[in-house]
């Protein structure tokens, strides 16, 4: 089933995409964090320390900035970086107590759908929602994340 008015369908997911972004960087800031720094401590999986190159590709960025990234995750003391003990050249990115314990708190600040991003949706459009979004989530993974 094809959406009549593609315009204004991607506009809105834009905007809300954007309303989004903006929770995050309240979040951060909160935290003292940036709002790449953020998503970076969600996507570093305690039981799997992900590879730097993994972020390069899911940030659409080069190495300096990721390790610019890192960094400043490493200095507050949240993640380390690593050899991979499978290839001493690879640098993967492992979750520290403080990491794990601050990842927490931010996805309880960001978990449910309350406050003005979700306002104009009832219950039921809210359980809606969540549930495509799950869906969407579990096939389209972007590069780098693994399925």
């Amino acid at each position: 089933m094809k959406y009549h008015n593609h315009d204004s369908f991607y506009l809105s997911l834009v905007e809300f995409l954007m309303a989004a972004k903006q929770n995050v960087i309240a979040i951060g800031t909160e935290f003292g964090l940036t709002s790449i720094q953020v998503l970076t401590l969600l996507l570093v999986d305690e039981n799997q320390p992900r590879p730097m190159k993994n972020f390069c590709v899911m940030f659409h960025c080069d190495a300096s900035n990721v390790t610019g990234i890192i960094d400043g995750l490493e200095d507050k003391g949240l993640v380390t970086r690593q050899n991979d003990p499978q290839d001493r050249r690879i640098k993967v990115i492992r979750l520290e107590q403080a990491g794990k314990k601050m990842q927490q708190a931010i996805i309880d600040r960001l978990d449910g759908m309350d406050g003005p991003l979700f306002d104009a949706l009832n219950d039921h459009e809210k359980q809606q929602f969540a549930r495509i979004i799950a869906k969407i989530a579990a096939t389209k993974k972007p590069a780098g994340v693994p399925a």
